[in-house]
């Protein structure tokens, strides 16, 4: 009998050896809102490029069974910021890897300065997000938030300001967001 489990014992190691004696794991995953070009990845120094689009990406090289990963950004996309909420763990603590890669366009501030505000109830409209300011009385700046880089935009004076009454202007009030704050718009009362 002991000589059955010996037997049994080497048979089990030689086969294990012959294929490797580990699992071998992809480490792969899902890629929500990717849009632009640029994305790269990296594991260690496994990387691969995503390309716009793309909702699954899988890295060339696979690590073995108890093997620690950290999938990290290594190159952000054009106009866009990726995170990777999961991207560390130990292969085979479940049967696949899948690694999620979520990715947003950049957003920022379109303002700038208000010149003699003395009425109360201006309201400007941004038409391209239909999102609306209303300026109190006195104020000598504004800004919209949140503006996606790559979006054209256009302000509008919605409503005038009264008690006193003026008519307001603006300068400088359409173009498209760029990849910073863009503060040069210019609302003038009279």
């Amino acid at each position: 009998m002991k000589a059955k489990l010996i037997g049994a014992a080497v048979l089990a190691g030689a086969a294990l050896a012959a294929c490797g004696g580990k699992a071998s794991f992809t480490i792969g995953g899902t890629v929500n809102g990717l849009s632009n070009q640029g994305l790269v990845l990296q594991n260690g120094s496994d990387t691969v490029a995503v390309p716009a689009g793309a909702t699954t990406f899988a890295f060339p090289n696979q690590i073995d069974y108890g093997t620690e990963y950290n999938v990290s950004i290594k190159t952000q996309p054009d106009h866009m910021e990726c995170t990777v909420p999961n991207g560390h763990g130990s292969a085979g603590r479940t049967a696949s890897i899948n690694v999620v890669v979520n990715c947003s366009q950049k957003t920022y501030y379109l303002g700038g300065k208000v010149v003699n505000l003395k009425g109360s109830g201006l309201t400007i409209i941004n038409g391209s997000s239909s999102g609306q300011l209303v300026l109190n009385k006195d104020a000598t700046e504004f800004s919209f938030a949140n503006i996606p880089v790559g979006t054209a935009y256009g302000l509008a004076v919605l409503k005038q300001p009264t008690d006193p009454a003026q008519v307001c202007t603006i300068t400088n009030p359409t173009g498209v967001m760029g990849d910073a704050d863009r503060m040069n718009v210019v609302i003038t009362c009279q």
